[in-house]
């Protein structure tokens, strides 16, 4: 991958990807697998898909399968370093994680002031559902390729899809910082979702002159 993709990089790819005559469906199965997902865990998914708590998750992933951190305390220096989130924002995702059975810490036999942290299995089987509503709809964009969800049961293949997305996020190429209006959705609690189903409403009736939609945030993501 190219070390140095920017922003109009990326913002190309993307109009690649939606000038496929199947971007529509695509983006549907995305949004009914992630709304399958949140409603049978709607304050959790509500919590973690507000955009700087996302991040977190998605650096905690990148950091552990990527083998660049152990532990609590690496998670939060990277984080910290690659201006992410602060330390008091990582603890508070990974109390959330852990109290909610996701990930298990434990005290480092050879150096007890540091703290190992690790997915279970509950997490892993969790984290495989949420990337299939990524998985399923590219094997729709591009069904030549063997893109299957099922790949993450791998180690290596998992830590290399991981090592690879740090290489965006580490960079600071968020979708906030790639297109900074989305931030009026993707800021709020559940904002993903808020902003995937404006945008399929946007599509559904879109017209000559625009888009016209009734939108409610307290009542969809209630």
């Amino acid at each position: 991958m190219d070390n140095h993709i920017s922003s109009r990089a990326l913002l190309h790819r993307r109009d690649v990807i939606k000038n496929n005559p199947r971007f529509g469906e695509a983006i549907l199965e995305h949004y009914t697998i992630n709304d399958t997902i949140y409603k049978k865990q709607p304050l959790f998914y509500k919590t973690m898909l507000q955009e700087s708590r996302f991040n977190i998750i998605l650096s905690m992933c990148c950091f552990i399968f990527g083998n660049q951190a152990e532990s609590v305390s690496e998670i939060k220096e990277l984080c910290s370093r690659y201006k992410i989130a602060s330390p008091n924002s990582v603890i508070a995702i990974i109390t959330i994680l852990r109290t909610t059975g996701r990930i298990r810490t434990w005290r480092c036999t050879d150096d007890r002031r540091k703290t190992r942290i690790a997915p279970t299995e509950k997490g892993l089987n969790e984290l495989k559902r949420y990337m299939s509503g990524a998985f399923l709809p590219v094997s729709i964009l591009y069904p030549a390729f063997n893109i299957n969800v099922n790949l993450l049961d791998n180690d290596i293949l998992r830590n290399n899809f991981f090592r690879r997305a740090a290489e965006y996020l580490f960079r600071g190429l968020t979708f906030r910082k790639v297109l900074p209006e989305v931030g009026l959705f993707i800021d709020k609690d559940g904002g993903r979702m808020i902003m995937l189903y404006i945008y399929l409403q946007a599509m559904k009736n879109k017209s000559a002159h625009g888009a016209v939609i009734d939108y409610s945030a307290s009542t969809r993501l209630c």
